[in-house]
């Protein structure tokens, strides 16, 4: 994964854990690109606004703010814990994991989204529009692989080498339910297309993390990372696009091969904000937050 240095603070967490514990699993119906009611901001969207003035907010009373030893707790009992281990090449041989529990809160939440989320793409709500092929878009970290096993190990925090020595050994297990919902639309008549903010060095181990959790082979042409240089299609105010400029600037580019995206799943605002989404699915993480 790839994150930038303004990476969610866990006194923000209670924001998150509000935002992430509750909030975390919600969706929001939005127009299909080109409808009058497109430019309607969504609830997500309007989620997304408030995350971004909590995290710009500077406090005045270091007392009235959440402990963050505090929010750990909460966070890791939301999580749950069980244990697997990994041989992580930078890291050690038969490294012991902390992975979410089958029973925890967390597992039951994303129980509920994957529920929704299947109600609503057979549903007459999800018919793309005419003359279009339907698809659906998912982020990969903590959309479709969980990485609190690495947050724990890191106490939260992030670094760039060691974060690549786990995604380049694939420890990270399936999201609850996800795998699921995967084979539930590829069943259903829908085209997946993945957008993650890795770069594009860590296709071959994102893609075998995929296919050892379960969600087989990955058609190269439909997994999008970051490339070295900006695509043609993408059109962003810097040299470096953001997250949001990257990501629906991506989903507005497979719309143009005659898709219909009729909804999309991330686990970050930033995943969901922007062109071309259909219908918004928050999944919950109060691990992080990237703007």
């Amino acid at each position: 994964m790839t994150r930038t240095s303004q990476r969610l603070p866990l006194f923000i967490g209670a924001a998150i854990a509000a935002g992430g514990l509750v909030l975390g699993g919600t969706f929001a119906a939005s127009a299909h690109p080109g409808s009058p009611a497109a430019a309607t901001q969504t609830v997500v969207d309007r989620q997304a606004a408030g995350a971004l003035a909590e995290n710009s907010y500077v406090p005045k009373d270091g007392n009235a703010e959440p402990n963050i030893g505090i929010v750990e707790d909460q966070i890791k009992a939301y999580y749950g814990s069980a244990t697997t281990t990994y041989d992580i090449p930078g890291v050690g041989d038969d490294v012991t994991a902390t992975i979410p529990s089958s029973t925890s809160n967390y597992a039951k939440q994303m129980a509920q989204i994957v529920a929704g989320a299947e109600k609503y793409l057979t549903s007459p709500q999800a018919r793309p529009a005419h003359g279009t092929k339907p698809a659906i878009v998912f982020d990969v970290d903590d959309t479709l692989l969980n990485t609190y096993d690495y947050e724990i190990a890191n106490s939260f925090g992030y670094n760039p080498t060691i974060n690549g020595y786990w995604v380049n050994a694939g420890a990270f297990p399936a999201v609850p339910g996800m795998v699921g919902l995967y084979k539930f639309a590829q069943a259903h008549g829908y085209t997946v297309f993945f957008i993650t903010g890795r770069p594009e060095a860590q296709r071959a181990a994102t893609e075998a993390n995929l296919a050892s959790t379960g969600y087989g082979t990955i058609d190269d042409s439909k997994l999008f990372l970051k490339q070295p240089t900006t695509p043609s299609y993408l059109s962003c105010a810097a040299a470096s696009c953001t997250t949001i400029e990257y990501k629906s600037g991506t989903r507005a580019h497979i719309e143009t091969q005659g898709y219909d995206i009729v909804a999309d799943f991330g686990d970050q605002y930033s995943d969901l904000t922007g062109a071309a989404h259909g219908k918004q699915f928050k999944l919950p993480n109060p691990m992080y937050y990237l703007p």
